[in-house]
């Protein structure tokens, strides 16, 4: 901060406010490392057709990963940054082999086996709205067990999922070949 004339009464001016002044700039400095991974920045790019791949990717997948593949193709094309982004996508435990058959040609074979179990969730409307409660599982004896859950993989969901957001970031005279396995 540059004063003005250095007289005490500007310290005693700046001393009394100096603890706000900390305060927003550490919460400026909070917002400026968190924006990009915000899910309402993906909402907002994918919904507006900001991004060229809001064509080719799902919403619920591309808000999970916007920031990992904008960060990460700044230069199209290499593993390091295929492999950061099946990771934010799949997992860490997603296996992936890259195959070069022939100049021109890439094979991709993505194992995934990341799960995620969402809960069974049931709703009736009310006098005040909707009202949501988690579906419970009953045995044979009729007593209440846990709730009932469904899984699935985590990320894209079919092949050709994988195939749209490739095909949009593959840089040109590339033709790849891609299977995906879930285990």
């Amino acid at each position: 901060m540059q004063k003005f004339k250095g007289d005490d009464f500007e310290n005693k001016m700046i001393a009394c406010a100096q603890p706000i002044f900390d305060m927003l700039s550490g919460t400026k400095d909070d917002f400026y490392n968190g924006a990009y991974d915000c899910a309402v920045l993906g909402d907002l790019l994918h919904d507006g057709t900001r991004s060229p791949l809001s064509n080719a990717i799902k919403l619920e997948v591309f808000r999970t990963f916007f920031n990992t593949l904008y960060t990460n193709f700044t230069e199209c094309g290499s593993f390091e940054s295929y492999l950061a982004v099946f990771r934010k996508i799949f997992g860490d435990d997603v296996a992936v082999v890259f195959t070069v058959p022939a100049p021109g040609k890439l094979d991709i074979d993505i194992t995934a086996s990341d799960l995620i179990e969402d809960a069974f969730i049931g709703r009736t409307v009310g006098t005040d709205g909707w009202t949501y409660y988690s579906v419970l599982w009953w045995d044979a004896t009729h007593d209440p067990g846990g709730d009932i859950l469904f899984q699935t993989i985590k990320g894209f969901k079919t092949q050709q999922e994988v195939e749209g957001m490739l095909h949009e970031m593959i840089p040109a005279g590339i033709f790849p070949t891609i299977t995906l396995t879930f285990a």
